[in-house]
């Protein structure tokens, strides 16, 4: 028995093959192609939609967009890959019917259109609203952190920059005596001119470029006012988990439908934090799906008092957990004291009621004490102090009820967690471990956007099918 053997390359076909034949009926390209020919690119606000009447003749700004928006389906982001993938990929021929753009036109399309792109992945989203394929009623928002172009040696505070400038100043004298006390041996008759001297003149211009590098980004750090830059990507900013180090990364926001799992609405900003996003976030997410009410799962990282309070001003609820600090175990912990709404007081484990005595504004806090500390019994398992205060925010009422509704349906984080983390891992294994190739907020968010599309792209194919878009498209 022999094996299956392929045709010989030398073999002249009658009728070659067309470009349709490239690709299957069923294929994910064909997808992109109905997609973006359905497309207004001027009203997207595309550069150059319609044709100079000089000059030599351009690339079609949809071809530019099918390509891109096909690369990040197939983890192929980069300009030049791009460019190779149009000579020799069977669905990078179909889709630019041999239109082979060099790797520079391909990136200034992207460099050029950063607003436009990421309209584009919005007009995916209102396209399958009006397909029938999104819920709208119930959506989780989470957010992660993905690493910019610069690296972490480029992270500096104002006090490495002056210990750095510092050791280069050492560097710098330890040569120049070096120097000096070679001029001393030659000046002694001790021998010429050592052969290495050369050597050391050039490290000593290099530590001085080096230097007046580092104070030239001093002069930068003391202009922006801020203790941390990264030097050469300032607009990203030092993140990461816990204890893990700090590496120069973006926070890419999402808000995923519970009904489709497609991502609904995103943004990426540099807040390390999320405490701020909760409010903005769900507001926008609103009102691209055009909901009277939303309800949002979301973890304890969003745990804002402020911004739930705001969230349920524009009929949004909020389900997730309150974030709490650490606390001495010795003592009883501030969950152990019951606050009643009538009559504005606080019952402590002891029996006693804390009433109002202040309000910190900074904190939007009120402050609650009793005189019944001196006299309990129980003061030593309470606090250390004279007196044990309790401070609950202005908005604490909202944090409860948001926390009550976890504790009613469990089941509503186990839903969050596996909405929203699902999106995060695709478009991470997608854009090689979840980083961006591009530099600045600006078009940082373009990429995003492409690499939300093609998620939503490959979710929306394998949950309802190519047919249902295709043929809508």
């Amino acid at each position: 028995m022999g094996f299956i053997e392929g045709q010989d390359r030398a073999q002249v076909s009658l009728l070659p093959p067309s470009i349709e034949d490239y690709v299957a009926p069923e294929a994910l390209v064909r997808v992109v192609d109905a997609f973006v020919d359905s497309l207004d690119l001027s009203e997207l606000g595309f550069e150059r939609t319609v044709a100079a009447a000089t000059g030599r003749p351009g690339f079609r700004p949809d071809d530019m967009l099918r390509l891109y928006v096909w690369g990040y389906l197939n983890q192929v982001r980069s300009s030049r890959m791009l460019e190779r993938a149009c000579w020799r990929d069977l669905e990078a021929l179909w889709l630019m019917r041999r239109l082979a753009p060099d790797y520079r036109t391909i990136a200034a399309f992207r460099h050029d259109n950063p607003e436009a792109i990421v309209r584009t992945s919005a007009a995916f989203v209102q396209f399958c609203r009006e397909q029938g394929l999104v819920g709208g009623h119930m959506v989780a928002l989470d957010g992660t952190k993905m690493r910019a172009v610069a690296s972490p040696k480029n992270i500096a505070g104002a006090e490495r920059l002056a210990r750095d400038i510092a050791h280069t100043e050492r560097e710098i004298a330890y040569y120049l005596d070096r120097l000096d006390s070679m001029d001393e041996q030659v000046a002694q008759g001790f021998g010429d001119q050592p052969t290495h001297r050369e050597a050391f003149g050039d490290a000593i211009a290099s530590l001085q470029r080096r230097k007046d590098r580092l104070a030239k980004r001093q002069g930068e750090l003391a202009k922006r006012e801020e203790s941390v830059l990264v030097f050469g990507e300032p607009e990203a900013k030092p993140m990461g988990y816990a204890h893990a180090p700090k590496v120069p990364a973006y926070n890419l926001q999402s808000v995923v439908d519970v009904e489709s799992g497609l991502i609904v609405h995103h943004d990426v900003c540099n807040d390390a934090n999320d405490s701020h996003l909760l409010h903005p976030m769900s507001v926008a997410a609103k009102e691209v799906l055009e909901a009277d009410q939303l309800h949002v799962l979301t973890d304890g990282g969003y745990s804002n008092a402020v911004e739930v309070a705001r969230c349920e001003d524009e009929a949004i609820i909020v389900s997730a957990p309150i974030k709490r600090g650490a606390m001495n175990s010795e003592h009883f912990r501030p969950t152990q004291f019951v606050y009643d709404q009538e009559s504005d007081t606080i019952r402590c484990p002891g029996g006693y009621d804390l009433r109002r005595s202040g309000i910190h504004t900074r904190g939007r806090a009120v402050r609650y004490r009793t005189p019944g500390c001196k006299t309990c019994s129980l003061k030593p398992r309470c606090t250390s102090g004279a007196q044990r205060t309790i401070h609950r925010l202005i908005d604490q009422g909202a944090l409860d009820r948001m926390e009550a509704r976890i504790y009613a349906d469990p089941s509503l984080m186990r839903i969050r967690r596996c909405t929203v983390e699902h999106p995060f891992g695709t478009i991470k294994r997608m854009s090689g471990g979840g980083r961006f190739l591009t530099r600045g907020l600006r078009k940082v968010k373009a990429e995003a956007a492409l690499s939300v599309l093609a998620f939503n792209i490959l979710h929306a194919v394998n949950t309802f099918g190519a047919g249902k878009l295709t043929g809508a498209g």
